[in-house]
């Protein structure tokens, strides 16, 4: 059965104006699943950071009962609901703990601290609290990022789902809102990355290819004409993470990553002259490759090994 949504149920999910726009001028979708892909495709691509601000500052803060005073009445329910149970474990000495730590991480990161609280009581929500206020700020905007979403799925569930459990559709409503707590969860010990990063190794010297331009760029499914959505130079490392905003998804379709490699030569020949051709052989690198709709959510590492008369790739990890 497809699914529509309006602009104001999806701005009770999540306050982001150009989130809510989008998702619900999108039409409609073809059942929960897809709705919850294009949710995760437009927070991670379309929104940018303004929204994310913006969706973040709507939130009461956690431990504040009277923040939800003067919401919409839709938004209100659905965080009330949702920090039930820490309001209900919140003594009055962890009440004024946490308003301390809120404030705390206020003054620091500009924005408040959110956390997927469904289920958590108000001791847990503090320790969480307390471990995420030493991240830097771009990292913790990440992670308040990926808590914004994992709200924004469970909320999307809760307008579909229906009451009665034995329902195959209220059960995958269910199961999908449980996955909602780890399929946005990023590399362990580290902040959600670009969705597609690059290596480059000069095989020659055997060490990494410093100072070396790249482009990606994405082919447009109906003119076929290529558009440059990321680029970078690749550091002392050989590295370039930096080519798409962090995130777990990738909008699908075909794709090409440009390595300017005449820049890069050119710089080896004139610390090695003997041995770097006058004119570089390869005077540039182009990487074709297709990520398919349920590959989606994959990371995609894409290698470049140079040397001056050959080269390879591989997809990393």
């Amino acid at each position: 059965m497809a699914l529509s949504i309006s602009y104001e149920q999806a701005l009770s999910c999540c306050a982001s104006t150009r989130f809510a726009q989008q998702l619900s001028a999108e039409g409609s979708y073809a059942d929960l699943d897809a709705l919850l892909t294009a949710a995760r495709r437009i927070w991670w691509t379309q929104t940018g950071v303004p929204g994310w601000l913006e969706a973040l500052a709507a939130h009461p803060k956690i431990g504040d009962k009277k923040g939800i005073e003067g919401k919409p009445e839709a938004f209100a329910i659905f965080s009330r609901n949702e920090q039930a149970a820490s309001n209900q474990s919140l003594s009055n000495d962890v009440s004024a703990e946490l308003a301390d730590w809120n404030k705390r991480y206020l003054d620091k990161f500009g924005f408040i601290f959110i956390i997927f609280a469904k289920g958590k009581g108000a001791p847990q929500i503090l320790e969480a609290l307390k471990k995420r206020y030493v991240r830097l700020p771009h990292e913790e905007l990440q992670v308040a990022a990926q808590e914004q979403m994992k709200i924004t799925e469970l909320r999307l569930c809760g307008l579909y789902g229906v009451s009665d459990s034995t329902d195959p559709v209220a059960t995958r409503t269910q199961r999908r809102a449980e996955q909602v707590l780890t399929h946005l969860a990023p590399a362990p010990g580290g902040p959600l990355r670009s969705p597609i990063t690059t290596h480059v190794l000069d095989t020659a010297s055997g060490l990494p290819a410093r100072g070396l331009p790249l482009a990606l760029l994405k082919q447009d499914e109906v003119s076929k004409t290529w558009e440059t959505v990321g680029e970078g130079v690749t550091n002392d490392d050989g590295r370039v993470g930096t080519l798409l905003p962090p995130g777990n998804y990738i909008t699908p379709g075909r794709y090409r990553m440009f390595f300017d490699t005449s820049v890069y030569l050119a710089a080896c020949k004139l610390a090695h002259p003997t041995f770097y051709s006058e004119v570089p052989f390869y005077p540039e690198v182009v990487v074709e490759f297709i990520i398919t709709p349920d590959k989606a959510m994959e990371h995609y590492h894409i290698p470049l090994l140079l040397s001056p008369y050959g080269f390879s790739t591989y997809r990393g990890s």
